[in-house]
């Protein structure tokens, strides 16, 4: 069975490396697209628990310290600017994950329970 993924990123530099690391698992239709401007971020979760410094616009205070909710979830999310959706068998799930976190990649926090 196959799950959908939806990661998140900071450039589209960050996008795109994830994309072509992905290429070594068995995934279907990759797409890559910029963060439409309505788009609801709230479950989203930084994969590496942090936030890195990249593009964006947003405060020095907020790459140092982002603001959380109380589940984690960053509550300002304006410096994520493109998403990667793809399907990747289950078996393959964890080590995509892994990519898009050395990626800088944020997914929906349901994908990691």
């Amino acid at each position: 069975m196959s799950k959908y993924v939806q990661a998140y990123f900071q450039t589209e530099n960050d996008a795109e490396g994830a994309k072509s690391s992905l290429q070594k698992l068995a995934v279907e239709g990759e797409m890559l697209e910029a963060v439409p401007e309505e788009a609801d971020l709230t479950p989203i979760v930084p994969l590496a628990g942090s936030t890195s410094t990249g593009g964006g616009t947003f405060t020095f205070t907020e790459v140092i310290s982002p603001k959380h909710d109380h589940e984690e979830a960053l509550t300002d999310k304006k410096h994520l600017t493109h998403v990667l959706h793809f399907s990747v068998e289950e078996e393959s799930l964890e080590e995509a994950l892994k990519i898009m976190k050395d990626h800088g990649g944020h997914v929906d926090k349901k994908l990691l329970k």
